[in-house]
Order: structure tokens, then C-alpha cells, then sequence
């Protein structure tokens, strides 16, 4: 993910610009095929645009980008910028750590910025739900949204025409949620019209959707996961054991917390991924859904009701006891109801918990559909059908945590505050339990395998992830073997050296190297479901500027030259592997076959 610093909002050319392509009389129908020059560096197109808006070399527009600290990224910033003077765009570049990047794009600190969005459940409205406009503006009061930083208000410069669309067709999948064919081919439909209209406002633009590769060296015992990726994947079942030591080393980007509602991106999702468990689980990160905490379900004949009976004898970490129906109840009513809760969007608008809110919009306390049935039984009651919740339950901000462990919500003082609870003595009942955690860059996290977990049994002592935000320290502290599994940055990766030499459930498997330090590597890559983009505040960024961007992405060039080949150009938000059709479908779509 990655955005950028706002302030110098736009030329003075800005007053005069038009949206010449929808007006907001007019209804927007859709595209018959991506409209930016697919395959071409259009520089001639983004400079008309902007000329026609009024721009030119008197009156150049100002544009702030923000990005994740990368080099890849920096390179294409770098060759966008170069593209983007030619079209009377002057565009000012910086950086940040992720926490950094996120805190900025949700204060709308930026004008472009660049994010990816690696699949909750493997389904388009995951995608979707990034670009439905209500679920994008962070500073709205009682707002509680999930989706792409893109502020796209009633303020926003472009079409309301193409914003009640985008909202009309997002409501169209919501309110289809059936298992019939004619649901279904709604929301197929709607998926396809939803691209046609992030076309036309041209308020995110997708730039590729990634192969994930990981690398590790011969002392490790490694089954790489599947697509959903490897924040979804726990370690006491990719890691089959390890030679010569007892614990795994890693390497870890920054984070901010390591409370299940809170988890704020990847890196700390793969830390609660490893010492929490959620009722369902992506099983090594596949699409496969497993119980985990439940050891049986029931679900009505509307898809409204979800009754779980949870496996008996399940520890906590520490002296918690065991996990009962009271454990769980209390976890979900935290993540609708707490106000530390940052991902509140599963339950309320995705799975649409039933719950009740006051004249604010705030949900009143215990009003949430999570009811026990039992000691070991629970029931969440939904507003709506949804097919997927069992999918979404796999989600890690599902995960049961000790009844009254922080008071957050009411009914509960709390053994302890949340801000120990979550970055000094976060308890779960997952394979792992934490040990310590020293924040920011240069900073470490351990966590020790639990030894009376209800599943299966961690095959090493435990895990020790060094806290490294530049990508060159990365590689150098795997390149010294310090790490025994990491990824390779961008700039240090080197295609010829890749030797993949079988194909087993849809992951290539080989080899790589050699590496500078003349060792050679097994590597495994998988399509991950993720699309990655460059996106906009809308209420800052006029259109035309968001359209000269989309002209001078040259995508199938950034991803052989700037990624090396290591994903594939993407251009719809919804990846291949959940584009309604599939691959072929996607392709015909944007191609206009």
C-alpha cells in the first residue's frame, strides 16, 4: 500500500477543469474496453487531457505522491514523474515505513498514492468493497470504513453521476447475496460494470497483480501457502522443522498492534495469524476453508443464522483457561462494539452482524447478534443472507480472545489496559504465544510455541522476526543467513537465476541462485488473489490529472522492467482468480472482446 503527501493540492487551472466525459446530468452506461491506451506509454493523450482542462506550461498542476518504502516503487515513480512533465504535471516524491503510509492516506495526507489489497475471502465484492464510495472517506463522522484511502465524498472532483453508479452497482452484489443463478448473475454483472465505472472516474488505477515467491535455505522444512498468502497461513503448518537449531528467523516490517480488531496490515497480521485462532481458518493460506476453533456448524436456510458447537479443551495462553462459548461472544462484541476496534467493516458491512445503533450511528452496547447457545455453542445472526461468512470468519479479527481480558466494552473493567493488552501481553489460544516485541525499525518480535495447542503442534521452539523496513538490510540479513526464510526485494532479484522444476497444488517449485553468498535457495511462487495500484484523493486531485496518470502507466513495461516479471498487468481491481468468467473473462472484459 502507499500514498503520498498532500498540500500543494493543484494548479490554478483546477477552477476551469471539466469532466467532459460524464456530466453531472448525464448517466453513465460503461465502457466497452479499457479506455488508456492499454500497452502504450500515451504521453501525447495525458498531455491533451490536461491541455483541454485548462493546464499548461504557465500553469502546471502540483501532485504529491506517497509510497511504501521500496525501490521498485521508487523506480516507477520515477519514470511516472518523467512521463508526467511532459503533461504540465509537477510531481513531488516521498516515502514511508507502512504504518507510517497508512496513518497519512487515512488522514488524506496525500494526493496519489500507491497500496495493495491481498484477499479476505476469495470473492470480486472483497475487492469491490474498496471502491464503494461511502466505504472510502475516512473522515467522515461516525464512519467506521475499510476500503481504498480515495475520500470519495459528495466533495470529490468528477462525475456524481459515476459516484451514485459506483454505488448503485456495489449495492446490486450486496443485495444479491443468493446462491441462485440469477443472484449470481448480478453480481457478475455488477462486478464488470463496477471496473467500467473505476475506469471512467479513474480514481484508482490497478498496475499489477503479484506473484508471491519465498526463498529459504535447505535447514528449513517449508510447505509455501497457497493464494490467499501467507498472513493467512499459520507457521505450525508450513513449517515442517528445521536443521541444526530449534527456532525459525524471519524478517518483519513495521507495525502498530497486535490486537486481533486492530491488526492494521500484513505485518502484524502474520503475528496474530500465528498466536490467535478465529472459528474457521484458510488452511496454509489456500482458499480451503477449515474449522479451526469449531468442530461443527449449522447455518438456516436463508444463510442468516450461524450456529457453532466449539471444540472442547481448548487452552488460552497463560492461566486463561479454557476457550468456552462466553470467550467467543465477548471477542465478536469487541470487534463490533470497542472503540479500538479498526475493523469493524467484517462484521458490519460485509457480514452485517445484526446489531442495533443509537441517533449517532454508534452500535449500542450489547445489541450485537452473538449469542451463546450453550457452554461450548454460539450463535451470529446476520441482517442479510451472506454465502461467505464462513469464509470471513477465517479472517484473523474474528479471533477469540479471554472474556473480560480488556475492558473496552460494556459489562467488563478488564484484567488490563488495552494499549498492554495489545503490544505487551496479547493473549490467544493460537500455536504460538507471545514473548516480546521491541517496536519500530531495528526492533524484534518472539513468540514461543505453545506446547498445550489444541491443533497441530508447532514443529520448532518457537519464532524470532527481525524488524526491517529498508529492503537492502533485508536481503543483506538473509544474504548472511540470519534469516532462514524471507522474500527478495525487487532490486535484488535476478529472473535468470530461477530454476522451477515442478508444479504441485499450483505453487512452482525449484530453485534460486546463486545467491552473492554462492549458496543456491529453494524458492516456491503462487498467484496470490491481490491486485496492487496507484489510487487518489479524490477531493485533492482533479480528473484530468488522474487520467494522465492512467495514460503514462505503461503496465506490462513496469512489470518486466520495474517488477522483473514477477506478477502480471492488471486491469481490473478484481484479480484473475475471482474475476467472475475467470482469466479468459478478464481478458475479453478489458480488451473489448
Amino acid at each position: 500500500m502507499t500514498t503520498s503527501i498532500a498540500g500543494c493540492g493543484g494548479g490554478e487551472g483546477t477552477d476551469t477543469e471539466t469532466d467532459t466525459s460524464t456530466t453531472e446530468t448525464e448517466e453513465f452506461e460503461g465502457h466497452d474496453s479499457y479506455p488508456y491506451s492499454p500497452g502504450e506509454t500515451d504521453v501525447a493523450s495525458a498531455k491533451q487531457v490536461m491541455e483541454e482542462a485548462g493546464y499548461g506550461p504557465d500553469n502546471v498542476y502540483e501532485l504529491d505522491w506517497l509510497q511504501y518504502t521500496s525501490p521498485a516503487w521508487k523506480e516507477m515513480a520515477n519514470t511516472i514523474r518523467s512521463r508526467l512533465e511532459s503533461a504540465h504535471i509537477e510531481m513531488s516524491i516521498a516515502e514511508a515505513d507502512f504504518g507510517g503510509l497508512l496513518e497519512k492516506t487515512e488522514k488524506g495526507d496525500m494526493d496519489a498514492y500507491t497500496l495493495g489489497w491481498i484477499a479476505d475471502y476469495p470473492a470480486p465484492q472483497n475487492f469491490l468493497q474498496l471502491i464503494d464510495p461511502e466505504n472510502t472517506v475516512y473522515d467522515a463522522e461516525g464512519s467506521t470504513p475499510n476500503g481504498a484511502r480515495l475520500f470519495w465524498s459528495e466533495d470529490a472532483k468528477g462525475s456524481p453521476a459515476v459516484r451514485k453508479f459506483m454505488t448503485e452497482q456495489f449495492d446490486r452484489i450486496q443485495n444479491n447475496p443468493e446462491q441462485s443463478d440469477e443472484a449470481q448473475a448480478t453480481r457478475d454483472d455488477a462486478t464488470a460494470k463496477m471496473e467500467e465505472g473505476l475506469w471512467e472516474s479513474a480514481a484508482l488505477i490497478p498496475v499489477y497483480h503479484q506473484v508471491s515467491q519465498s526463498f529459504w535455505y535447505d535447514r528449513l522444512d517449508y510447505n509455501p501457502p497457497g493464494g490467499m498468502g501467507g498472513s493467512r497461513a499459520k507457521e505450525n503448518i508450513s513449517v515442517g522443522g528445521l536443521e541444526g537449531k530449534d527456532r525459525l528467523d524471519k524478517i518483519s516490517a513495521t507495525f502498530s498492534a497486535l490486537d486481533p480488531i486492530a491488526s492494521g496490515n500484513t505485518a502484524s497480521g502474520r503475528k496474530i495469524m500465528n498466536m490467535f485462532d478465529a472459528p474457521m481458518n484458510y488452511h496454509n493460506g489456500t482458499t480451503e476453508v477449515r474449522n479451526l476453533l469449531v468442530e461443527d456448524y449449522s447455518i438456516s436456510d436463508d444463510l442468516t443464522e450461524y450456529e457453532f458447537t466449539l471444540k472442547q479443551g481448548i487452552q488460552f495462553h497463560g492461566d486463561y483457561g479454557e476457550v468456552t462459548a462466553d470467550d467467543m461472544v465477548y471477542s465478536l462484541r469487541r470487534l463490533v462494539e470497542s472503540p479500538n476496534s479498526t475493523n469493524t467493516y467484517f462484521p458490519n458491512s460485509v457480514l452485517n452482524i445484526v446489531r442495533e445503533t443509537d441517533d449517532d450511528g454508534n452500535v449500542v452496547p450489547g445489541s450485537t447478534g452473538v449469542e451463546k447457545t450453550g457452554e461450548y455453542s454460539f450463535k451470529v445472526s446476520l441482517e442479510d443472507t451472506f454465502p461467505f461468512a464462513l469464509s470471513v470468519l477465517a479472517y484473523s479479527a474474528f479471533s477469540v480472545v479471554p472474556e473480560g481480558i480488556v475492558g473496552d466494552i460494556e459489562g467488563y473493567d478488564g484484567d488490563m489496559s488495552w494499549e498492554e493488552f495489545s503490544t505487551s501481553n496479547p493473549v490467544g489460544s493460537g500455536p504460538f504465544e507471545f514473548a516480546n516485541w521491541e517496536s519500530g525499525n531495528g526492533g524484534e518480535f518472539s513468540a514461543d510455541a505453545f506446547a498445550d495447542y489444541h491443533g497441530q503442534a508447532p514443529a520448532i521452539d518457537g519464532i524470532d522476526a527481525a524488524i526491517i523496513t529498508d529492503t537492502t538490510a533485508q536481503y543483506n540479513y538473509f544474504l548472511n543467513e540470519n534469516a532462514d526464510l524471507a522474500a527478495i526485494p525487487t532490486s535484488k532479484y535476478d529472473p535468470s537465476k530461477v530454476s522451477i522444476d515442478r508444479t504441485e497444488d499450483g505453487i512452482d517449485r525449484g530453485t534460486y541462485g546463486p545467491l552473492q553468498n554462492d549458496k543456491t535457495v529453494n524458492m516456491a511462487q503462487t498467484p496470490t488473489i491481490n491486485s496492487y495500484y496507484v489510487a487518489f484523493n479524490l477531493e485533492n486531485v482533479p480528473k484530468p490529472v488522474r487520467e494522465a496518470m492512467a495514460y503514462v502507466i505503461n503496465r506490462d513495461q513496469f512489470v518486466e522492467s520495474v517488477f522483473k516479471g514477477r506478477g502480471a498487468s492488471a486491469y481490473h481491481l478484481t484479480p484473475t482468480q475471482v474475476y467472475p468468467g475467470g482469466a479468459d473473462a478478464y481478458q475479453s472484459h478489458w480488451q473489448g472482446e
